[in-house]
């Protein structure tokens, strides 16, 4: 033991960097322009998606009647024009309506899916399939289907397919031939539905065009036409098989067409309930890719997972002195004045070493090494005793005094 080396004084502090030059840049300093510049960005952000929302209703988008674009449906708009059919762009709900009143309700409405359906939109659309226009529906959400052909359901949604025979009776379907498969199939919920037909079906079941006459339950019900396949109004795929053919004969059964685009500020949004359905928001096989993603998820863990095993002992990179670690640990206690736990630590270390030379039980307590000791010593138990006690020493001097009483009572249970 070395006491006095514990109650050493601190030497000379180590000169750190000096000052820096000027003072250093508090929190707010920083975070102004940092806040200021999320703030222009946020602003940015907002303005961007404020316009593209705006511009959605009134520029030529996919599948737009004026759109010459790829993706567009200028041609088949054209052509239909040419074969006498009044083709009427309409992105409201209320030009909608002002479109089929104007034509006599003997109008079809291509429903174009440019934005989600509130449940006020498919209303409006459902009463003007009631008045007797015809309702054909591109690419249907399931809930749209619900609401305006309730006697659909929506199959499964696969990538364009080769050309499909017509596989059915419609005079449409037979004069276009072979067409373009695959796209957003649906299929009836009762299969001996005699209102409904399927064309260009795909072994697996469901349909891309789907037919659900509406006067056979009597009234002055329009038909509704699903038609799950855009390539047949696409630019670039209407030429091919017999696209065109199906296009203008499904478009073009009645005189006038309203080509409606929904706006997603139409006003009618703002009548009853004004919601859109959740799943609409929701684009098409994006739960399905979570599902797979999920699950690859899950067999990257079992793949890549590690069991933990025995603990590894590491050399640390750096060797301390034992001596070097009682003069640190001297300072600290010197520098925070802590001579209570300095005390603490020599009787403590003190007791350890005694119990091991006298061959008392750790488990046997500090009275019990006392009691050895003193009759090792020969001196009273309550002298020894007494330099054992938690008592914190009144200064340094006294600290010192007591390391040298602990050390000189350990060399006489030594050499006795």
């Amino acid at each position: 033991m070395s006491a006095p080396a514990t109650a050493a004084p601190a030497g000379p502090a180590t000169a750190g960097p000096g000052p820096t030059t000027g003072p250093a840049p508090g929190p707010t300093t920083t975070r102004r322009p940092r806040r200021a510049t999320l703030l222009v960005l946020l602003g940015a952000v907002l303005l961007v998606v404020a316009l593209v929302v705006a511009s959605l209703g009134t520029s030529d988008g996919p599948l737009d009647p004026g759109s010459p674009a790829p993706d567009g449906g200028r041609a088949v708009a054209q052509v239909l024009g040419d074969l006498g059919v009044d083709v009427v762009r309409t992105t409201t709900s209320d030009a909608t309506d002002a479109a089929v009143e104007a034509a006599g309700g003997d109008a079809a409405v291509l429903v174009v899916p440019t934005s989600p359906l509130s449940s006020a939109q498919t209303d409006r659309l459902a009463a003007l399939g009631e008045a007797g226009a015809d309702l054909l529906l591109l690419v249907p959400d399931p809930d749209v289907l619900a609401a305006l052909a309730p006697s659909l359901r929506a199959a499964d949604e696969i990538e364009t397919a080769e050309d499909v025979p017509p596989q059915c009776d419609l005079p449409a379907a037979q004069r276009a031939g072979e067409a373009t498969g695959g796209g957003a199939l649906v299929e009836a919920r009762d299969d001996e539905d005699p209102a409904v037909v399927s064309c260009y079906g795909l072994p697996f079941g469901g349909s891309p065009y789907v037919t659900v006459d509406g006067g056979a339950g009597g009234g002055e019900r329009g038909d509704v036409v699903v038609l799950g396949q855009p390539d047949v109004l696409r630019n670039e795929t209407v030429d091919e098989a017999g696209n065109a053919a199906l296009a203008l004969q499904t478009l073009g059964a009645r005189p006038t067409l309203v080509w409606y685009l929904p706006d997603p500020l139409d006003p009618a949004l703002a009548e009853g309930d004004g919601t859109v359905p959740l799943s609409s928001l929701v684009p098409r096989g994006l739960v399905r890719a979570a599902q797979v993603l999920a699950v690859a998820g899950v067999l990257l863990l079992l793949w890549r997972g590690r069991r933990l095993g025995p603990l590894v002992v590491e050399r640390l990179p750096v060797v301390v002195r034992a001596a070097e670690a009682v003069e640190g640990r001297g300072r600290l206690y010197r520098a925070t004045g802590a001579r209570d736990h300095a005390a603490a630590t020599l009787r403590a270390a003190s007791l350890t070493r005694l119990a091991g030379r006298l061959g008392v039980p750790a488990s046997a307590g500090a009275d019990a090494v006392v009691g050895a000791a003193a009759g090792a010593s020969g001196r009273p138990r309550a002298d020894v005793a007494a330099l054992y006690r938690p008592d914190a020493p009144a200064d340094d001097a006294a600290l010192v005094a007591l390391a040298t009483a602990l050390d000189d009572l350990e060399k006489e249970v030594s050499s006795s």
